[in-house]
């Protein structure tokens, strides 16, 4: 089967235009995944225990911020370590909600991604 060379062009423009709008999906996702990681950014407060403190930022720099690895892994450590962060008993109950909004953000979006 021959193809002509405007059957080509259009081929091509589609193939553009899906990988521009993955491109588009992929900017959308990870400028949420920064709003994610400013608000992580509130544990780092004098109020939060240095250990608590100490895990929500090497969830954001390990894995939520990390591009070498695959989105959902980023998400779902990053998720399994909030879980962490907010089952201990030395977390101070006003970040508890923070905690579960923030789950449920990354739920939504590894839902998204998957």
């Amino acid at each position: 089967m021959v193809v002509s060379g405007a059957r080509k062009r259009d081929a091509l423009k589609d193939t553009s235009l899906v990988a521009g709008l993955r491109d588009d999906c992929m900017s959308d996702l990870e400028t949420r995944i920064q709003q994610i990681a400013q608000v992580l950014g509130q544990l780092d407060d004098t109020q939060v225990p240095r250990n608590i403190r100490s895990a929500a930022k090497d969830a954001v720099d390990k894995w939520l911020l990390n591009k070498n690895k695959d989105m959902d892994i980023r998400l779902g450590m990053t998720a399994s370590t909030l879980d962490d962060i907010f089952n201990d008993p030395n977390l101070p109950g006003h970040y508890g909600p923070l905690c579960l909004q923030i789950q449920t953000a990354l739920e939504t979006l590894l839902t998204e991604v998957r």
